[in-house]
Order: structure tokens, then sequence, then C-alpha cells
């Protein structure tokens, strides 16, 4: 079984740019007071972020020919701005018509903020 990691820190450089491509404007993402009038401690960066940053653990297996067939992902906590996440990714099914992975995204807290199950097949 394959086991990688990726640590990223998240600023706010990353959620302003991922803001404008992604067309999602709320403020809660934007501006710091937003968020704290909503209960946050700071700046939440988007769910998506979190999911498509992960997602660079399985570019290998992109550039070697495969497409995502399938993505499922469950945002189980919010990622602030600075905060740093790892994400890890474990093979759970290789063959050779399939490839599938888990991956699991921790805070600096340790605490899971996300939970995703990638299925890639060959082109």
């Amino acid at each position: 079984m394959t086991h990688s990691k990726l640590t990223l820190q998240i600023t706010e450089n990353l959620i302003n740019y991922y803001a404008k491509v992604s067309l999602d404007n709320n403020p809660i993402h934007l501006n710091k007071q937003a968020a704290l009038a909503q209960g946050l401690p700071n700046k939440v960066a988007h769910g998506m972020l979190s999911t498509a940053l992960a997602a660079k653990l399985i570019t290998p297996y992109l550039q070697k020919g495969y497409f995502i067939n399938s993505f499922e992902t469950k945002i189980l906590q919010p990622v602030f701005v600075n905060d740093t996440i790892e994400v890890t990714i474990q093979t759970i099914k290789n063959s050779q018509t399939t490839y599938s992975f888990r991956l699991t995204g921790l805070n600096s807290s340790n605490e899971k903020i996300l939970s995703s199950k990638i299925k890639l097949k060959p082109l």
C-alpha cells in the first residue's frame, strides 16, 4: 500500500485566489469581521480549496494516463487562514483497471478536516 503525505500552509493569498477562481466571495472567506460575526475565530478557507489541494497527491497517476472516475469528499472541520494542514494518501485498491485511494486531512490540532475516496481508471 502506498502512503504519502503533503503539508500545506493555508494563507490569506491562497484563500483570496481561490475566491477569485471559484467566484465564491462569501464574506466569511474574505473578511475577518464577517467571520467573527458568524462565531468563527478567523476567516475560513473554502472547503473545496482543501479538497483541491489534497488532490495534488494523485497528480503522478494522472500524469501516467489515469483519469478520475469518482471523487467523494466529506468536509469535517473548517480550515482557517494560517492553519497548516497535513494530507495523507493511502492506496486501498490497486489493479490493472482501477486505483482507489483514501485521502485524510488533519489540521494543526490533529483534528480530521476531510476524508476523501478517489477512484482512478486508465484512459
